[in-house]
């Protein structure tokens, strides 16, 4: 049961990566927001994410999931926004220098995000963002944080 789960969580994150690499939308950028940490959305804190992560202000969460599998935690955070797709690659961009956190892919752009890093012996994480295809002019965003 549980490698059933984690099974469907891996592929649960690679269905959403590549609906998002097919959905860009060019063009369409709702300027100027307001960031705020995870902890301070109005939801039932997702488990295993870092509570200091910037989420716009009026963010519509669509998805969260912690769990722990074989004794490794993962989490998965999906949500829309109408911040473009500049202004959260930027301030996902402050926010992994500012924490320090080991960089690998990173593409920023007005059509998408690309963000992953893996630090050794700790965990592997990644956002992944672009324009919604079922809300044009909002953007969907992906955060995952998996313990190695």
């Amino acid at each position: 049961m549980m490698a059933d789960k984690k099974h469907a969580f891996s592929l649960l994150l690679l269905v959403a990566a590549a609906g998002l690499s097919a959905c860009s939308n060019p063009g369409n950028e709702a300027g100027g927001g307001h960031f705020r940490t995870l902890a301070q959305e109005s939801l039932d804190k997702p488990r295993y994410l870092p509570g200091d992560l910037p989420i716009p202000a009026g963010a519509g969460i669509t998805f969260t999931e912690g769990e722990e599998v074989d004794g490794k935690k993962s989490s998965m955070l999906i949500y829309e926004t109408q911040e473009s797709l500049d202004e959260l690659g930027s301030a996902y961009q402050k926010y992994i220098s500012d924490k320090a956190l080991k960089r690998g892919t990173q593409i920023v752009d007005s059509n998408n995000i690309i963000i992953s890093g893996k630090v050794p012996d700790a965990y592997s994480y990644s956002i992944i963002g672009s324009s919604s295809a079922l809300n044009p002019g909002s953007a969907e965003i992906i955060v995952t944080w998996i313990q190695n």
